[in-house]
């Protein structure tokens, strides 16, 4: 059985009694014996990249194989759970109300997830700060996508560009549009049923 890492959104400061991650670490260890990291991360506020990647990366090293975990990132997390697959193999990547865009956040924004748009000096304008998705997809064979089209925070068109970019599809059954779970705060059973089918 392969490992599970729940990586929360930010501002989850004791993360078993956060949204769902609690209970999907129960029903996991619990009810289907399956081994699942559910620990609260540092800086939980502001959820930084620089603190994040590196942390998830000590709890796969932990495990025998740390390329054969199943890393689960709801909001925050999911963005940490794509920029850790540019760096790192990994069996699989279940993203859960993932963004594209700071959304003109500057809280967001300082998080250094997020790719930005900058002026050159001959008016031209780059992106700076780029999702590698070719690198993701090297490194991860198994992607999987979630969100609702009444998130109040992450527009559809915002989790359509991630799953454009991974190559995801409704017909290849790895991008999930389920519709009025908002921002998937509450547990949802078909994130464990994907779960299981990867372990």
């Amino acid at each position: 059985m392969r490992t599970v890492i729940v990586c929360p959104g930010n501002g989850c400061s004791d993360i078993r009694n956060s949204n769902w991650y609690g209970q999907m670490h129960q029903k996991l260890t619990e009810d289907h014996g399956n081994p699942c990291i559910c620990e609260d991360f540092p800086d939980p506020l502001h959820a930084r990249r620089d603190r994040w990647v590196p942390f998830i990366r000590s709890l796969a090293e932990r495990q025998d194989k740390p390329e054969d975990v199943i890393l689960v990132g709801h909001s925050s997390g999911a963005q940490a759970a794509l920029r850790y697959a540019e760096l790192y193999p990994v069996h699989a990547c279940i993203l859960v109300s993932a963004t594209y865009t700071d959304l003109g956040d500057a809280h967001e924004r300082a998080s250094g997830y997020y790719p930005q748009t900058a002026r050159q000096k001959d008016g031209e304008f780059i992106e700076t700060n780029p999702y590698l998705f070719l690198d993701m997809t090297k490194n991860c064979a198994n992607w999987h996508q979630f969100h609702s089209d009444d998130d109040p925070f992450i527009p559809l068109n915002e989790a359509e560009r991630i799953r454009d970019g991974l190559g995801l599809t409704e017909k290849d059954d790895n991008y999930h549009m389920l519709p009025g779970r908002s921002h998937f705060f509450r547990y949802s059973s078909e994130i464990l049923d994907v779960i299981l089918q990867l372990c």
